[in-house]
């Protein structure tokens, strides 16, 4: 995510960005795209045959209506299709399916039943809120979102109440960055929400004028499964509300726990309606056309209209009576709205699973930016524009003042700084530490480069080539500066302590990822796959326990991913990675802090991982049958060098006394032979093999594996 600002002298002062993240790249495969594709021309068709049959039926609901039939075919109490009735006048049963009573909750992980707080209105008794709990309807409204419904709800909402749920259907906002549908007040007008991932994956509209406080309201939200806005509206005493669509991008599913249906009045990690009122709760299986929404909230409209002739009737009791008759009384209609939600949600189950790749978009209407008065955030002064530091290199007018422009302003090739970055960042990679000490800053507080001649031709000669990391890498893996030996003499050590000459290689600890794929690499489990999901390698059980989560660790060849797809959880990293100071992700780091504890020993001795790889290491060994051999093939296959005669010395006899302790102790073989998933060869004599793990396992820990020279 980038800023612009106008000048270099006004970076500090500005916090403003007009893109931002949003999952919209589906990551189908070819197959995936064809079903879609299918079941979108299916979609289209089954809508427009839908409108064809509704022109043709209008003749129909014209002579319904011009011969009074209406005054038998509109019912005088609740519109049909009805799930679900919650009084909440005394009690918080469902009157409709009296198996089915609700009940009044608060809490977090498993909610705790309260008992309701009931007082005296004008409209009778109702349920008195206290915004920290909720009415409980049971597992009423857990619909998706190609299934239309309707919800209604008589509400006093308190006039000091800015921001408040009025009902939703979903889990947590915060936990789940909210799934579902929701009716609320934000900033005092009435917020219409439907979402898989809110804001982005989400539909949002709000009211245009503010709701009305401290009275009785009757607010009905009415859905087609359509899965767009213009099909997600709400009424309040019977009219549709005027709303402004601030998101119509819903695309997923919105369906989280079947188990969790309709709560009134408040939310976990979220706020309630305090001092709310709420009675008369009504649920329903279909979108309610207007007239019957009216119905909800003035019954008396249809004793006036079932009174009148049709010669009387309005233009729009006619258009509202058309509607109805539309929507209720045709069969071809019924069954054909039938068939579109089936196919809407063979829609939704085909985009279910698939994953999506999180991308930047521009915002419609640029979010304004000021200058701030000393920084303080809601003290603006003087507006800006987006720009870019013009002492670095001002930017072609020819470019749009947009992420894009941006992108192009960087890689031009007068461009003094970003070639020299990305250069000192590779010879970091390689060298241990850039030619400009300070890989992070390359501002006036950061070092001047050791080397600054070598860095300009670097960069002239990245720029050149088309920016082409790997001729790049090739050049300097290959040059005589990499290829030089580690080894330092004590002359050299006092004059250069820091290699600043680079006079000799420097000597760097692999990094957190390196260490683990490189005991998998030398053991031959190291699964290569490119690309894909985050895996779950092994991890010390009920890690995230604290977190109230369980860890779903991975079975068969995922476990050996590369550590560049471990899974990343902020609240608790990767123990292993941890501790061999991978980067936070936080914040950009592209110079990791170097560490030397003995939990990094303990690591390395203990976890799994590298268990097991010293326990394939094992059995490769065990199958040659020359000692000496195998343990410099395992030798060489971790450190990338064969044994001096000291060192294949040692190892030999560590296997020997190993080998001898095994033999006069089978069960301390336990360990070393049924670590992680691999199962050993039944046939090769276990004592040895244990022995040559210990010996893989003493390779491992050494410096010669962990540190690339």
């Amino acid at each position: 995510m980038f800023s612009f600002f106008n000048n270099v002298k006004e970076a500090g002062q500005i916090s403003w960005d007009n893109a931002m993240p949003v999952p919209t790249l589906l990551l189908t495969t070819k197959e995936e795209d064809k079903i879609i594709a299918y079941l979108n021309n299916q979609t289209a068709q089954k809508e427009n045959q839908l409108k064809q049959v509704q022109q043709q039926e209008a003749s129909k609901a014209e002579a319904w209506i011009n011969t009074g039939g209406y005054k038998n075919g509109l019912r005088k109490t609740f519109p049909n299709d009805m799930v679900a009735h919650f009084s909440l006048k005394g009690n918080l049963n469902n009157s409709v399916k009296k198996g089915e009573p609700g009940s009044m909750r608060r809490g977090l992980g498993g909610p705790i039943i309260e008992k309701p707080v009931f007082t005296n209105t004008e409209k009778g008794k109702s349920v008195l809120l206290n915004g920290d709990t909720w009415v409980d309807c049971g597992k009423t409204a857990t619909y998706s979102k190609s299934e239309p419904f309707s919800v209604g709800i008589w509400v006093n909402i308190p006039k000091a109440l800015k921001d408040g749920v009025i009902f939703h259907r979903c889990s947590s906002s915060q936990l789940y960055n909210y799934r579902g549908f929701s009716l609320g007040v934000t900033n005092h007008l009435l917020e219409l929400k439907m979402a898989h991932t809110a804001p982005y994956n989400a539909i949002i509209e709000f009211s245009k004028q503010p709701v009305p406080k401290d009275k009785w309201i009757q607010l009905t939200v009415t859905y087609d499964g359509s899965g767009k806005a213009a099909g997600y509206k709400v009424f309040l005493n019977g009219a549709e509300i005027a709303t402004t669509v601030d998101q119509d991008n819903l695309y997923k599913d919105i369906m989280l726990n079947e188990t969790l249906g309709l709560q009134i009045g408040a939310w976990d990690r979220g706020k309630g309606l305090t001092n709310g009122k709420v009675n008369d709760v009504v649920v329903f299986d279909r979108a309610l056309t207007g007239i019957e929404v009216k119905q909800l909230s003035d019954a008396g409209t249809f004793e006036t209209i079932i009174r009148k002739e049709p010669s009387t009737l309005t233009a729009q009791e006619r258009t509202a009576l058309k509607e109805y008759f539309l929507s209720n009384t045709s069969d071809t209609i019924q069954k054909l709205k039938e068939e579109l939600k089936e196919i809407r949600m063979a829609k939704a189950d085909t985009v279910e699973p698939i994953r999506e790749l999180m991308i930047m978009q521009e915002m419609e209407k640029p979010r304004p930016a000021y200058i701030l008065d000393r920084g303080v955030y809601d003290s603006p002064t003087e507006k800006v524009t987006p720009d870019v530091p013009e002492a670095i290199f001002p930017m072609q007018a020819n470019l749009p003042r947009n992420r894009l422009g941006f992108a192009k302003w960087l890689t031009h090739p007068d461009h003094p700084l970003t070639a020299r970055v990305a250069v000192n960042r590779y010879w970091q990679l390689f060298f241990g530490k850039g030619l400009v000490k300070t890989t992070e800053d390359f501002g006036n507080q950061g070092e001047l480069p050791s080397h600054p001649e070598l860095l300009d031709w670097l960069s002239v000669q990245f720029v050149k080539s088309g920016w082409n990391v790997k001729a790049l890498l090739k050049m300097m893996v290959m040059s005589a500066t990499y290829r030089q030996s580690s080894v330092i003499d004590k002359k050299l050590l006092e004059k250069d302590p820091e290699n600043i000459l680079l006079a000799r290689s420097s000597p760097s600890r692999l990094t957190a990822e390196m260490i683990r794929d490189n005991a998998l690499f030398a053991s031959q489990l190291l699964n290569d796959t490119i690309g894909g999901r985050s895996v779950y390698p092994y991890q010390p059980p009920d890690l995230w326990r604290m977190t109230g989560t369980y860890y779903p660790q991975d079975k068969g060849r995922d476990v050996y991913r590369r550590g560049l797809y471990t899974v990343w959880r902020r609240s608790s990293p990767n123990p292993t990675q941890a501790t061999f100071d991978v980067g936070i992700r936080t914040s950009c780091m592209v110079r990791r802090q170097k560490t030397n504890t003995p939990l990094q020993a303990l690591i390395t001795l203990n976890d799994p991982t590298f268990v097991e790889a010293a326990k394939v290491l094992g059995e490769k060994m065990t199958r040659m049958n020359n000692d000496k051999a195998g343990i410099s093939y395992a030798f060489r296959s971790l450190t990338g060098r064969k044994p001096t005669n000291k060192e294949l010395a040692l190892l030999v006899q560590l296997q020997q006394v190993q080998y001898q302790k095994f033999k006069t102790h089978p069960a301390k073989m336990s360990g070393w032979l049924n670590a992680g998933m691999y199962k050993i060869d039944s046939t090769l004599p276990k004592e040895k093999l244990a022995a040559n793990a210990v010996v893989a396992s003493s390779i491992i820990n050494t410096d010669a594996s962990i540190t690339k020279r």
